[in-house]
């Protein structure tokens, strides 16, 4: 499914703010009683909700954390990670975008009862987009905590001053829309449908983040049981599986592609993103570059091959030949110096270029000796390839790049399994499978050793989701989720590596910190504020801890 600019006259009819192109001879004669009476216009409909399912983002959730920094000053990042948010200005928030499509979805549900298509067009479209519905309530209780939950349409007669649902009823009500929606989706469907696989998903996903700290105060293990049998449901489907190739995991479009769960589509020449073009060093850049330049710390969290962790006993890491014998997810993940890496250069595709980050090449200090062009290189010493196509000729600030961002893959199942089940019950002979698994994937030759204790597989779960999932905006969530935000993320500097080349063509590293002023994380950022311009509409709405009313 490839997704395009709606008309202009739909778009109205609608309330939406753009729109598909549908073939219309004449479209301005559509009426709002039209879209439901014609099978074409009630999928267009269905078919914009699709396009705001989350989607590409090289600029925020991955340099808010420890995983990469933005290169560029005054970034939005940076803006995040000094903790110069408020109730006024949080470049984070999404309160109002996701209650104008929560409202969308709320008016088509009603709508879809009475349109003149058939039983089972109505059933799966509803059951997708209460789905949607469901994804962007997800995101508002992960951002805020409780939020008013509106599931009818409101208009101008109705009580719009509407209290916040606590915590446990807006999980709740998520929990109970996909057990109630699974089974009229489809196991099967086109790459960037919603089935049921993906419904089972974001019960897990929704579960797992309820068990976690943030959420549950009281501490209920067995929140954490009912989360990894969410999490068992969908390995149990048995449609779903490990993709070999880490390097086109990414890339790879065809249907057979078991690992993708869910996925947001793009496609030239109207729905396109930049990725492509944003994690470029300057001589492959066409307009933009030099926005996700992973940490060291991340760097130092892949193991190595043998599956032993670089600072541990017989691990073989070699601190003078420091990216020799690591796990296949560094390779298809991050470059560094030497590494061979593709682009744009001169015009002409090369698919060999050598990276020389190290202090006077080209991709460390930029080859016009400029020090304000290092923005377009990196801070860390490190570039990202994950999910960069090496044959893209044609990408460009912000354009050019179609390949899907993964909303749901399989790895991410067995992660969430394999971390509630282990919370749940300790190290179980399911949670070691999991693991090795997607370890064996990696290319470790190894099992995990056995009589782990919980704690020290706590420990190896959120290694493997931070290397495993790094760039998929799961990782600032992750430390949120499990309070760790406050020791990750305040009063800490994070660090890059500084490589020098010695006369005999070796290089020597040298490891320094890349913030000018250590990070801002309190407690009360945990939650964050309700934008202030809705509290002032709505008296019943209540601030979080810690901001202002």
């Amino acid at each position: 499914m490839r997704y395009k600019k709606y008309i202009i006259a739909l778009a109205t009819i609608l309330s939406f703010d753009s729109c598909v192109d549908l073939n219309l001879k004449n479209p301005e004669s559509i009426t709002s009683s039209d879209v439901w009476e014609d099978p074409s216009l009630v999928q267009m409909y269905v078919n914009h909700l699709y396009i705001k399912l989350p989607g590409w983002d090289h600029n925020l959730w991955n340099n808010i954390s420890d995983e990469a920094r933005d290169n560029y000053p005054s970034s939005t990042p940076e803006q995040v990670l000094k903790g110069e948010w408020n109730e006024a200005s949080n470049p984070m928030d999404n309160w109002s975008d996701s209650y104008k499509y929560i409202r969308v979805a709320n008016d088509f549900l009603v709508n879809i009862q009475t349109a003149t298509v058939d039983e089972k067009t109505k059933q799966v479209t509803s059951a997708e987009v209460r789905f949607i519905r469901a994804l962007f309530y997800f995101d508002l209780i992960k951002r805020y905590g409780g939020v008013p939950l509106i599931v009818t349409p409101q208009d101008l007669n109705s009580d719009l001053e509407v209290p916040r649902n606590s915590i446990s009823e807006c999980y709740q009500f998520i929990v109970d829309e996909m057990d109630e929606i699974a089974d009229h989706l489809p196991i099967d469907a086109e790459r960037g449908k919603i089935t049921k696989g993906a419904a089972l998903s974001l019960k897990a996903r929704t579960l797992l983040y309820w068990a976690s700290p943030l959420y549950n105060e009281e501490k209920d293990l067995s929140k954490w049981q009912i989360a990894a049998d969410a999490a068992k449901a969908v390995m149990d489907l048995g449609k779903y599986d490990l993709y070999p190739d880490l390097k086109q995991l990414w890339l790879d479009m065809s249907e057979s592609h078991k690992e993708v769960i869910l996925e947001r589509q793009y496609g030239m020449p109207d729905v396109s993103h930049g990725w492509d073009c944003a994690v470029k060093t300057l001589d492959l850049a066409n307009g933009d570059a030099g926005h996700c330049s992973p940490l060291q710390e991340l760097v130092d969290a892949f193991p190595m091959k043998n599956g032993k962790l670089i600072n541990e006993e017989g691990s073989g890491y070699d601190p003078t030949n420091p990216y020799e014998g690591r796990d296949d997810r560094f390779y298809a993940d991050i470059a560094y110096n030497q590494a061979i890496v593709s682009g744009m250069q001169g015009g002409k595709l090369n698919q060999h270029y050598v990276l020389n980050i190290y202090k006077g090449g080209n991709d460390y200090d930029n080859p016009q000796g400029n020090p304000a062009y290092q923005i377009y290189t990196t801070y860390t010493g490190y570039m990202t390839v994950k999910a960069v196509d090496p044959n893209n000729e044609v990408y460009g600030y912000w354009y050019g790049s179609v390949q899907p961002w993964i909303i749901f893959r399989y790895a991410e199942i067995l992660l969430d399994f394999a971390e509630a089940q282990n919370e749940a019950t300790g190290p179980t002979p399911e949670v070691y499978a999991a693991l090795n698994k997607l370890r064996h994937r990696a290319g470790i030759t190894t099992n995990l050793p056995e009589n782990m204790t919980q704690a020290q597989m706590r420990e190896l779960i959120r290694n493997e989701r931070y290397v495993e999932l790094c760039f998929e905006h799961h990782r600032y969530w992750d430390l949120r989720r499990w309070k760790l935000a406050e020791e990750k993320l305040n009063n800490k500097t994070y660090t890059g590596v500084v490589i020098t080349k010695e006369s005999d063509g070796s290089f020597s590293y040298e490891y320094e910190p890349v913030e000018a002023t250590p990070l801002v994380f309190t407690e009360k950022m945990y939650f964050m504020p309700i934008p202030q311009s809705e509290i002032s509409k709505n008296s019943q709405l209540k601030q979080n801890p810690g901001w202002t009313d």
